[in-house]
């Protein structure tokens, strides 16, 4: 989830305040990324597959190049558009803040400073929506047990994603237990299966190969843990939305 993220590279382009009632409207694919604190809302936004109604001090976050609908009965936000390199999905995340307050200064702050445009203004925002990620991170965070059954698979896991060669039969083996329920409970304790957390693992570790420039690919490609390029390649797109080579030439920042 992208409240869950903990590395985002990020470059702001706009910091609005909404006040907005009686809204019927179709957002068609805007080039850009949202993430909006509102203060009081009733409002629900709709893609094909999902419907998100959204109230008083939710933190909502829409990705880029998605098409969906907002209506709204009242919707009094701030909202910080933005580009992003590493996190691509194809749905609406949102969530009740423990402590809105927090969240609720830290949005005021951004507004306050991206409008001032004070010299270092963009500095300083970034800043801001560092903090705004970092609470967000926080107050979504859930900790997973240090003494699981399947601690050692983790440990495993994490030191070995890369390589080709691991595999759930050989993480089930760390914990001494069947792939059956060592899946069963890796879900339980993740939301979900180790294959998909396998895969999530390679494509952030290729996103930062590809941005950083010294790889081809292919080399890309077996560094994070594919010997077979158009797997890799499929697994790229299924996560990211675009190819590995149109991330390359059409998404790589500049």
């Amino acid at each position: 989830m992208f409240f869950e993220k903990e590395d985002l590279s990020f470059h702001i382009l706009d910091v609005l305040e909404l006040k907005q009632k009686n809204v019927n409207m179709f957002n068609n694919g805007r080039n850009f990324n949202a993430i909006s604190f509102r203060y009081r809302a009733d409002t629900i936004l709709k893609t094909e597959t999902s419907e998100c109604h959204l109230k008083d001090h939710c933190v909502s976050y829409v990705p880029a190049r998605l098409n969906y609908s907002r209506t709204s009965n009242i919707d009094e936000l701030i909202v910080v558009h933005f580009d992003t390199t590493n996190y691509n999905t194809r749905n609406i995340e949102y969530f009740v803040p423990k402590d809105p307050s927090v969240l609720s200064n830290l949005f005021r702050s951004i507004l306050d400073c991206w409008n001032e445009k004070e010299l270092g203004y963009r500095y300083r925002c970034s800043a801001l929506l560092c903090e705004i990620f970092a609470e967000c991170y926080v107050q979504n965070f859930v900790s997973k047990p240090q003494h699981s059954k399947i601690q050692s698979s983790v440990e495993y896991l994490m030191a070995n994603y890369k390589s080709s060669e691991l595999s759930i039969r050989k993480l089930a083996e760390k914990s001494f237990m069947s792939e059956v329920y060592f899946r069963k409970l890796f879900k339980e304790e993740f939301g979900v299966s180790p294959q998909k957390y396998i895969v999530n693992l390679r494509i952030q570790h290729a996103v930062g190969l590809i941005s950083a420039g010294y790889h081809s690919l292919k080399e890309v490609a077996q560094l994070s843990g594919y010997d077979d390029y158009k797997y890799f390649s499929v697994e790229f797109k299924k996560a990211m939305g675009v190819s590995p080579s149109n991330y390359l030439y059409n998404y790589k920042p500049e």
